[in-house]
């Protein structure tokens, strides 16, 4: 799980990062990216990859769509010299399972009270940090996190979490319909 407190991010070309585009047409400079991180072999940690399929069958036109699914250090390539950029992640703070935050990362480190472990190397705080320091960092980065609880090795989505997927989808479509007029299903 790539939890909004610790995270870094590999090169596209690295195995792990997939992409894919609807029509790239966005206002003003790149199109909207979504990016979903996660590992769909570790339980509640494959819900942003499951919210990206999810939105891809939207077939939001103007929008970017990239998965991560091994270390979140590849989210520094992925992001760099973005306009708008979306992540969903699996987080894990304390609070309810299925429970969902919005963060609207600025200029300033993540001050954030979400964990700060990862089923990878690094989490996705980290690499919000280490893209703020190199200066590699879109112009506006959104982070949607999904309270999880459990991370067992072969297992899917629990009951919560699975239902807050859905809840994050129709969020981040309307969110992108109000930035983008190109957006929309």
């Amino acid at each position: 799980m790539h939890l909004v407190r610790d995270t870094l991010p590999e090169a596209e070309h690295n195995a792990g990062v997939k992409v894919s585009k609807t029509h790239t047409k966005g206002i003003g400079g790149s199109p909207p990216l979504v990016i979903g991180l996660g590992n769909d072999d570790r339980g509640d940690d494959g819900c942003g990859l499951e919210a990206l399929r999810r939105l891809k069958k939207r077939v939001l036109k103007g929008v970017q769509f990239k998965d991560c699914q091994n270390d979140a250090t590849a989210l520094i390539d992925l992001w760099d010299g973005a306009d708008i950029v979306i992540v969903v992640d699996a987080v894990q703070s304390g609070k309810a399972p299925g429970t969902i935050v919005r963060i609207e990362v600025g200029s300033e480190p993540l001050a954030s009270p979400l964990g700060s472990t990862s089923t990878h190397g690094l989490s996705l705080a980290d690499a919000v940090s280490i893209g703020q320091s190199l200066k590699r960092f879109p112009r506006k980065l959104v982070i949607y996190g999904i309270e999880a609880t459990d991370f067992t090795l072969g297992t899917g989505l629990t009951t919560s979490v699975a239902r807050a997927v859905e809840d994050v989808v129709d969020r981040i479509a309307s969110e992108i319909a109000h930035v983008s007029p190109a957006g929309g299903e």
